[in-house]
């Protein structure tokens, strides 16, 4: 078998005709907008990149995402780290900075 055909029997969703749907891949990216602002609320995300000590990153991560594993649903693990539920407000913005 050649080897895209193991490739994209991966991604699910071009396996099954759904050619262009990426739906998960965009709520990946809201949560993830939507955590990065609220990180940036009490880490420096760019001095800290800038230093090359990732540490304070990780530790929110630690904090706030990574250890709740799979105690809370999805909606409480955003809440709880963010202050408020998914809102899409985040991830406009974020295409407005970097695109825009």
């Amino acid at each position: 078998m050649h080897r895209f055909a193991l490739s994209a029997s991966y991604i699910t969703n071009q396996t099954d005709g759904a050619f262009g749907y990426f739906p998960p891949y965009t709520l990946g990216a809201m949560y993830a907008a939507q955590f990065m602002a609220s990180m940036k609320k009490t880490v420096d995300v760019n001095s800290v990149i800038e230093s090359g000590d990732l540490s304070p990153i990780f530790n929110w991560l630690e904090s706030n995402i990574w250890s709740k594993g799979s105690l809370l649903t999805t909606d409480d693990l955003v809440k709880g780290a963010t202050g408020e539920t998914l809102n899409a407000q985040y991830f406009k913005d974020h295409l407005r900075s970097r695109y825009l």
